[in-house]
């Protein structure tokens, strides 16, 4: 069969300021599509010159389109002109499988994929072809007149029998994320997240069983990236890629042993980092130099609430053991949590000045479809337009502090972390500049941002 897949574009905010990767995702489950023999185009609209032309619909049998919660939106946008044209829309990611009697409602959905698709969606286009039932697919929401019913969940994948990404299918070059001034691409080692973050769908998506692939997949997929497509910096987009710190030194090993002069990115939990100086060592030997690393607060009844579990204690030390080895750290942090007053959040910028991480994102709690949060505060929340579930509008009534003055507290956050030296102000304009920014990128950014 003929397959569109299709990447709905970012925020403009996002693009603004040239943080556009290939969707890894998708690429994985054409992939699989190819190996079963389809015939796939990927068409990535986040990317600069991304559009889907009427062609692209015309010449498919079946259309796929993946959606996070802020481009839901978007994504039915894109459906409602598939549906006109009698093809098949099957729908991807977590707010689909998280928000499936709205995507429903919309009348322009025929499939959802629950959870991971590489194995899922070859299986519907072969109960498609041969006219099988469709029920009997593991993995998927349907709809039967006014009920919606969810098959057998789908075995979780060994993610060492996945094939690479299928990257021949996107132009590379088109994305403008960079690291040390390097074109930066992502590499996937791991699904799956033990941790039980309230704030976050992963586990729920992915589960809470880690499976890893092992350093020599891992290293082949280097290989790859770096001798077929060129790359010499690679950003490893793990929920968390330190987790089994051997595995981490036997791939630094094998990126060692390579002799590549190749950069790397990576994120990481304060504990991990505390516990494995001797890790880190070999990471940096390695060209490791970003760790990002979910700090979210210095509070530690914070941290709790958040069910982070970590120590409030540890965060210093994690920073300081990352600077001895020459590896920047890129701070994050959750202002607003439920148990916060102004005052508190007030502490975590300070927090964050005073840790003089080399970056730092700041993002206002977000209660997510799928998340223990969004479950817990549901009634609280009064905005629904998803496109503002991007960590950077308040969504739901604060019980402690004023909606507007949360909103004027995230921008001071970015104002007092960027101005606190030359050296930050000119990193926040280097970072900027990747986006190459023009008036008309600004006024789109603005008008999302408030719109």
């Amino acid at each position: 069969m003929n397959v569109l897949l299709v990447n709905p574009r970012s925020s403009s905010v996002f693009n603004t300021f040239g943080l556009s990767l290939p969707p890894i995702g998708l690429l994985y489950v054409a992939a699989t599509l190819e190996l079963a023999g389809h015939s796939v185009v990927v068409r990535d609209l986040a990317a600069d010159d991304g559009r889907l032309d009427d062609a692209d619909i015309r010449r498919a049998d079946v259309v796929g389109i993946s959606a996070d919660t802020t481009r839901a939106n978007k994504a039915l946008a894109i459906a409602r002109r598939v549906s006109a044209t009698g093809r098949p829309v099957v729908m991807g990611g977590p707010h689909p499988q998280f928000m499936a009697e709205d995507i429903f409602a919309s009348g322009y959905v025929d499939y959802i994929v629950r959870g991971e698709g590489e194995f899922i969606f070859p299986g519907l286009l072969t109960a498609i072809q041969n006219r099988e039932s469709i029920a009997a697919v593991k993995g998927l929401i349907i709809k039967d007149g006014r009920h919606l019913i969810e098959t057998p969940a789908a075995d979780p994948i060994d993610v060492e029998t996945l094939p690479f990404p299928a990257r021949h299918l996107v132009d590379l070059h088109q994305y403008r994320a960079s690291m040390a001034d390097r074109p930066i691409t992502p590499v996937v080692t791991s699904r799956g997240c033990p941790g039980a973050c309230h704030f976050c769908s992963s586990s729920s998506f992915f589960g809470r069983g880690w499976r890893f692939r092992s350093a020599e997949s891992v290293l082949a997929e280097i290989d790859e990236v770096y001798n077929r497509y060129g790359f010499r910096a690679v950003c490893f987009m793990d929920d968390n890629f330190t987790l089994a710190p051997p595995r981490v030194g036997q791939i630094a090993d094998g990126i060692i042993a390579r002799g590549y002069d190749l950069k790397w990115w990576n994120l990481s939990r304060v504990d991990t980092i505390v516990k494995n100086p001797d890790m880190v060592a070999k990471m940096a030997a390695a060209g490791s130099t970003t760790v990002y690393l979910g700090i979210e607060s210095g509070n530690e009844e914070t941290l709790n609430s958040l069910g982070k579990n970590t120590k409030a204690s540890d965060v210093t030390l994690a920073v300081e053991i990352l600077r001895q080895n020459g590896v920047e750290s890129y701070g994050s942090y959750i202002i607003g949590n439920l148990n916060e007053t102004a005052a508190e959040v007030e502490k975590t910028i300070d927090l964050a000045v005073r840790l003089n991480t080399n970056i730092a994102q700041f993002s206002i709690l977000t209660p997510y479809p799928g998340t223990k949060l969004y479950e817990d505060i549901k009634d609280r929340i009064f905005c629904r337009r998803w496109k503002f579930y991007d960590g950077l509008h308040i969504v739901f009534r604060h019980p402690l502090i004023n909606r507007h003055y949360l909103q004027f507290l995230l921008i001071k956050a970015f104002v007092k972390f960027y101005r606190r030296s030359r050296e930050a102000t000119e990193g926040f304009k280097q970072a900027a500049g990747r986006g190459n920014i023009t008036f008309r990128k600004l006024a789109l950014c603005a008008w999302e941002l408030f719109f």
